[in-house]
């Protein structure tokens, strides 16, 4: 069995069913149907059945870690199986159906193309399993920050284009063709490296114009003829093929800022009219929206738009509306590890920064700023969720502890806590309290926290 599965370990899933099929003919208790790679280093078992098309007793659905992987492939599923329990110390739940309900708003909102950005690990939800539920519900394209990103998807099985939006290496650019991954242009020097790299193949490529936001891009700001003739000179290279030509805009998400907006979309859209002019003819998709362009802007929704934020539940101004069409996807959930009454004058975690008012009774739980709770939340007026009551925090938020108030709570050692997300708090209104912004704090998950697909 051993030779039979690929030293890669991110590879190993294009065996995962056949494999599966294999084991199960010889199992009583039938093995899990399909198991998937994704970043965090974890195995995800979405569901194990037995004949009756439920769960075998002992075994639920979880995450399966890679040394109880190599056991399942070589022992009895239930002595293997090293799930996340139902009293693990900290996890983060990722709703799908929130998420193709997002997608549909996207698509109800530009009825164009959508290329999902699915960067920085989908923004910390995770890119692999966002990217096959999001394939399957018809996207039409990735983007991603880097080429380390686009390897990992492209060998998660993804048939779709996939464009990387920042800088790659021209001595890497056999692993984009390797891949089939598309790289951004935004420069004419740039361009020729990367052609000069590709030498006698096709490498795709979308070429980014600077509108407005000053990073990266070819500059088009003032003048759409130089930028169209940039743009003609990089069409003449000839092992590279064009198949976008993009911008982004900087202040979509502020109606004070619109004027400015419109200035983007009028700087790209004069680009694109000179470019007629010298003759370019060529077919490529047009894209200039984001999360905030598709909420705010249907004008510059063009061929495709760019859904990033908004995939996520996330609006882009950072307002949390409750009864808005967005639904945030994650929620980040504890468990309560002591429960003790302190005094009044009692001084609460690092440097002494609460003191307890009357006898308080405070919960410790086990989760810290290295689960994505962040320490600039601390004695801001945050809070948790426990037992469906809101308990206010108190103290410094530690590494891998932080302590509520609960007094009047019923709440017990081992009890479930909802940090943010569902249930709880929005990221939103953490986002407000501490000066960051909505999206930041799922983007700092560690792997420590696994995350289960519910």
């Amino acid at each position: 069995m051993d030779n039979y599965i690929p030293q890669d370990p991110v590879a190993r899933v294009t065996v995962m069913e056949a494999l599966f099929d294999a084991l199960k003919a010889g199992n009583e208790t039938p093995l899990p149907v399909l198991i998937r790679y994704y970043e965090s280093g974890l195995w995800l078992s979405d569901y194990t059945l037995d004949e009756q098309g439920g769960f075998p007793a002992g075994l639920k659905r979880g995450v399966l870690s890679q040394d109880g992987l190599w056991n399942l492939l070589n022992d009895h599923p239930k002595r293997s199986m090293d799930m996340i329990h139902e009293k693990s110390r900290t996890w983060a739940e990722i709703d799908t159906s929130a998420l193709i309900h997002n997608f549909q708003v996207a698509k109800l909102c530009s009825g164009k193309k959508i290329m999902c950005v699915i960067k920085g690990d989908a923004h910390g939800h995770g890119a692999v399993m966002c990217g096959k539920v999001l394939e399957a519900q018809g996207a039409d394209a990735f983007a991603v920050a880097c080429l380390a990103e686009g390897i990992t998807l492209r060998k998660s099985g993804s048939k779709l284009p996939i464009l990387i939006l920042g800088y790659t290496d021209p001595e890497q650019v056999p692993q984009l063709l390797e891949y089939d991954l598309e790289q951004s242009v935004f420069d004419p020097d740039y361009a020729v490296r990367l052609n000069r790299a590709a030498d006698g193949k096709t490498l795709g490529i979308h070429i980014k114009l600077d509108t407005g936001m000053s990073r990266t891009g070819i500059f088009a700001q003032h003048d759409p003829v130089a930028a169209a003739r940039t743009v003609m000179e990089i069409h003449a290279l000839e092992n590279l093929k064009i198949k976008g030509i993009f911008t982004h805009c900087a202040a979509a998400d502020m109606p004070e800022k619109d004027d400015f907006t419109r200035l983007q979309i009028s700087n790209y859209k004069a680009v694109l009219s000179e470019l007629e002019k010298l003759g370019f003819a060529e077919d490529v998709v047009h894209h200039a929206g984001n999360s905030a362009v598709i909420l705010n802007h249907p004008e510059a929704h063009f061929d495709m738009v760019r859904m990033g934020v908004m995939m996520y539940g996330f609006y882009p101004d950072g307002i949390y509306r409750p009864d808005g069409p967005l639904r945030q996807i994650l929620t980040l959930k504890t468990r309560v590890a002591q429960v003790k009454t302190l005094p009044e004058g009692a001084l609460v975690s690092y440097g002494c920064t609460y003191r307890t008012g009357r006898e308080t009774t405070v919960a410790v739980v086990a989760a810290g700023y290295a689960d994505s709770y962040p320490r600039a939340l601390s004695n801001r007026g945050g809070y948790a969720v426990i037992n469906g009551q809101k308990c206010p925090q108190i103290g410094r938020i530690c590494m891998d502890m932080c302590m509520f108030d609960v007094t009047g709570v019923e709440v017990s050692q081992g009890d479930e806590v909802i940090l943010y997300g569902q249930g709880g708090m929005s990221l939103d209104e953490i986002a407000a309290l501490t000066g960051s912004i909505n999206c930041e704090m799922t983007c700092l998950l560690t792997n420590r926290v696994p995350k289960i697909y519910l």
